[in-house]
């Protein structure tokens, strides 16, 4: 399957740069999930500089995991999210990325 891999720059506590990275997962039932997404160390994994980009993944070479976690607020509220996370262990460049986003307004 080819997803369309988005990169995010963080800094660690410690001030050190890296990149977090996601893409989006479709149910059977339809709907649409954001999840993270990591990769094994021994597969690499993208230029975060590089994306968003296409990559190429077999179903086999990846696998889901969905867990609901509590956080606390800075108010001091406890909350509940669903982290989900998709890791990888082989992937290869998919296809040229294009960005469609704009495609829907008028020049």
């Amino acid at each position: 399957m080819e997803k369309t891999i988005f990169s995010k720059t963080r800094t660690s506590k410690e001030g050190k740069k890296f990149y977090t990275y996601f893409t989006t997962l479709t149910k059977k039932t339809g709907e649409d999930v954001t999840v993270q997404v990591k990769f094994r160390e021994e597969c690499g994994q993208p230029d975060g500089k590089a994306c968003p980009m296409n990559i190429e993944v077999a179903k086999e070479d990846c696998n889901y995991s969905e867990k609901t976690v509590q956080y606390e607020t800075p108010e001091g509220e406890t909350k509940e999210a669903v982290r989900r996370v998709l890791w990888i262990s082989n992937w290869k460049e998919g296809t040229p990325y294009v960005d469609t986003s704009m495609d829907a307004f008028i020049d």
